[in-house]
């Protein structure tokens, strides 16, 4: 174990993780909400159901802790890099919204920026390993009828939703590597 690991997790930094990944979670989902992508067939509040704030919070502190073996493969983090991290999942997110109707389109969209801006090959496994744990927490909430994507097409989701995940993953790095100084 990294010396640095003792300091990742502090209660402090684990109730903020996933406060703060909860809320900011929750209003990227809202990208979603408004622009038709999904919906809750019980929505409580912004018409996403209850139980959105604390998955993300858990989506969040589960993506920190598992980008922590690779962390130590990363090259070393510059400090403008979180935000660039941050600003390319945010706008990811909101392409996803812009235009899921061309499914296709958009994967391969992701796909060629994500190797575009990322030729550091732990970072691939990272992402490849987050998108396929998020695939199948969502295909299995869905599943269940807690949501719904408007237009889904494998397993009840969109085919561009792999994509999304790719893009998560530079950001859940960087987090967790500003999180370990």
């Amino acid at each position: 174990m990294n010396p640095t690991d003792s300091r990742l997790w502090t209660p402090l930094r684990l109730t903020l993780a996933f406060v703060l990944g909860g809320i900011g979670g929750a209003a990227l989902d809202q990208i979603h909400v408004r622009m038709g992508v999904l919906y809750y067939p019980t929505p409580l509040w912004f018409d996403q159901a209850w139980w959105v704030v604390p998955l993300f919070g858990a989506a969040t502190v589960a993506t920190i802790t598992g980008a922590r073996m690779w962390v130590d493969a990363s090259p070393t983090m510059r400090e403008h890099e979180l935000l660039d991290a941050g600003s390319w999942f945010v706008a990811a997110y909101w392409a996803s919204g812009q235009w899921q109707a061309h499914p296709i389109g958009l994967l391969v969209a992701y796909v060629i920026a994500f190797l575009v801006r990322t030729q550091h090959r732990p970072t691939w496994w990272f992402a490849l390993a987050l998108a396929a744990c998020g695939l199948v927490v969502e295909a299995t909430i869905s599943a269940t009828g807690a949501f719904s994507y408007i237009h889904p097409d494998v397993f009840g989701l969109p085919l561009w939703l792999p994509g999304l995940y790719l893009h998560a993953a530079p950001f859940g790095l960087a987090v967790t590597t500003k999180l370990r100084r």
